[in-house]
């Protein structure tokens, strides 16, 4: 860090180690002092020195404006700001690098069930139409249900999206199962070189214990995605009724590889001088206090983003967490119709192939990725 007098600013170049550029000095006896500490890679312990946490590890260090820690218990490095350069080339598209999570339980494939926790890095497609999260005839009135291990796009993102075929699945516009057409799953879906790629992640699927919209700050977000509660416990406290009626078991975690971005993802992703304030509000108000113009995952006015949260509301158990296309955290029935982006985690050997492009990770030069297998 630096501070300097008289209102100087200073700022000292990593990469030449030694240049620094002076601002606003037009008082003479200015003093500014330099301090230093010995770097710390926050992402790598667990991935290997190329792996692609680290690669971005080491952008961060070297001043990377778009890269920031973030202040939860697991000091997850993401990409924020409007205009940020985290575009990889994936499935033969170009995704977005949400960031480098630590603590991601990884399970094993081979039937042993086996956990390893490590850093991954997690990427978000842009979006591929627009759907119902849930739908149903009798259950909670015919507008869904809010558990993701039995939604039915939970359904099409892990298996015709995911394997790439064609399939009987529904797709869903709206209440009491209303139908609309599906996607070309064989022309959208993930390839096999990509799908090796995709690690099978233990997600958290847990949310608030109540509907308080003041307490959907970003930390809080991610601190009540990590706990027990779900998406019906409220409603039988408060009585319930014929939008909570559901029999489905209720679950705070779920194995799999296609999700959905959280709540805290979209909060964490603002940048720029307005992420202090953004961070110490609700996401309930990130529109009024126009934090999604320095939202890189804020899309547009025109269209809301489902996320895979959902809502304890005190009387239904169909509420479902998404972000507005204004911007704001707010809740909707699963049955609604909102964009879709599916997300992944990489396996964590995944690299990041090194390239000399000024602007690499921009639209124009995306991040390419580099996998040998096991």
């Amino acid at each position: 860090k630096s501070e300097c007098t008289n209102g100087v600013t200073i700022k000292w170049d990593n990469d030449a180690w030694g240049n620094f550029e002076v601002n606003n000095l037009k008082q003479t006896k200015t003093v500014c002092s330099i301090y230093f500490t010995t770097p710390i890679n926050k992402v790598c312990g667990g991935s290997g020195l190329e792996s692609g946490a680290c690669y971005f590890a080491n952008k961060a260090l070297n001043g990377e404006e778009d890269l920031v820690y973030d202040d939860t218990i697991d000091t997850n490095l993401r990409f924020v700001g409007s205009t940020s350069n985290n575009y990889v080339y994936f499935n033969d598209d170009k995704w977005r690098i949400i960031g480098a999570m630590n603590n991601v339980i990884e399970v094993s494939e081979d039937g042993q069930n086996e956990e390893t926790t490590g850093t991954h890095l997690k990427i978000i497609n842009s979006a591929i139409g627009s759907y119902s999260w849930d739908s149903s005839v009798s259950d909670n009135g015919g507008y869904g249900v809010n558990e993701w291990s039995t939604s039915v796009l939970r359904s099409l993102l892990n298996e015709p999206y995911l394997k790439r075929y064609s399939s009987s699945l529904s797709c869903y516009g709206g209440n009491n199962v209303y139908k609309k057409n599906c996607p070309n799953w064989e022309n959208i879906g993930i390839k096999q070189e990509y799908r090796n790629m995709i690690a099978n992640i233990k997600w958290n699927t847990g949310t608030f214990a109540g509907f308080n919209t003041n307490e959907w700050i970003a930390k809080s977000s991610y601190e009540a995605e990590r706990s027990s509660y779900n998406g019906k416990d409220n409603c039988i406290k408060n009585g319930g009724g014929n939008k909570c009626n559901d029999t489905d078991t209720r679950h705070d975690t779920w194995i799999g590889k296609v999700g959905l971005m959280y709540p805290s993802d979209y909060g964490y992703a603002v940048g720029g001088d307005a992420r202090s304030k953004c961070l110490g509000i609700s996401m309930y108000s990130y529109d009024d206090a126009n934090c999604e113009s320095y939202n890189w995952l804020h899309m547009d006015w025109v269209n809301s983003q489902w996320t895979m949260t959902p809502v304890a509301h005190y009387l239904e158990a169909n509420r479902v967490f998404f972000v507005s296309h204004g911007g704001e955290l707010g809740s909707n029935d699963a049955s609604s119709v909102n964009i879709i982006r599916p997300v992944v985690y990489l396996k964590s050997n995944v690299k990041i192939i090194d390239r000399d492009y000024e602007d690499y990770g921009s639209s124009t030069h995306p991040f390419e990725l580099e996998y040998g297998g096991e």
